[in-house]
């Protein structure tokens, strides 16, 4: 019922507007915190780094190094060879193969020569002693299958089945030594994309030698 003239209406006040909140902490004071932990963490891990020699480029006689400087040398005269069967030969049974060894050994001569590159090495550096990573020093001109400067000499006047069948013969054995040497950087080098690149090595050259022997005997120029 409505309220008589002696009773009072009860308090419709509106309530006025609520007092703020209490402001926390700033979001900055949780998020520098771990910003100096991360910062802290990467110089202790840097400077550890420092210490055990992790990240730095190996030595130069290392097997990584060495690989590298001697693989360019012997990858130098492997594409020579082919350069002079596709000038000289005649028989494109032979010469497909002269031109896969012309592609395959120039794209790792850039890999190598990248990869020199980043740890500050040119492959000036090689020489004039090759192979002393593996434990048996030869001069560089001697390292295994590479082809004398009078086989290089007989090559270059060589033509057509001639210069075909004598760069078989001189890409079979250049291609022997290289499986050797890269058969062991697989094994014991310490950087992996260097026993990487040792193993397409040894596994490529390996499958070309069959190759070379398989179109030598197709076209009579390897008995």
């Amino acid at each position: 019922m409505l309220p008589t003239s002696e009773e009072s209406p009860p308090d419709e006040t509106e309530p006025g507007p609520a007092d703020p909140p209490e402001a926390g902490p700033s979001r900055w004071a949780w998020v520098l915190p771990a910003v100096v932990v991360v910062i802290a963490l990467s110089l202790l891990s840097g400077a550890l780094g420092f210490v055990l020699g992790v990240g730095r480029p190996p030595a130069r006689g290392s097997t990584d190094v060495g690989f590298l400087l001697d693989m360019s040398v012997h990858h130098e005269q492997g594409t020579a060879l082919a350069n002079l069967d596709l000038i000289n030969g005649e028989s494109e049974d032979v010469q497909v193969y002269a031109r896969e060894v012309l592609r395959d050994q120039s794209y790792e001569l850039g890999l190598m020569q990248f990869q020199l590159g980043e740890w500050g090495r040119t492959r000036e550096e090689a020489g004039p002693t090759a192979m002393r990573w593996m434990g048996m020093s030869v001069p560089i001109a001697e390292m295994p299958g590479m082809a004398t400067a009078e086989e290089l000499d007989l090559l270059r006047a060589a033509r057509g089945r001639d210069a075909d069948a004598l760069f078989l013969r001189l890409m079979v054995a250049h291609h022997e030594g290289a499986v050797h040497m890269a058969s062991y950087a697989a094994g014991h080098g310490d950087d992996e994309d260097v026993r990487r690149l040792a193993a397409r090595i040894e596994r490529n050259q390996t499958l070309e030698i069959e190759e070379l022997r398989a179109a030598g005997a197709r076209t009579g120029l390897l008995t």
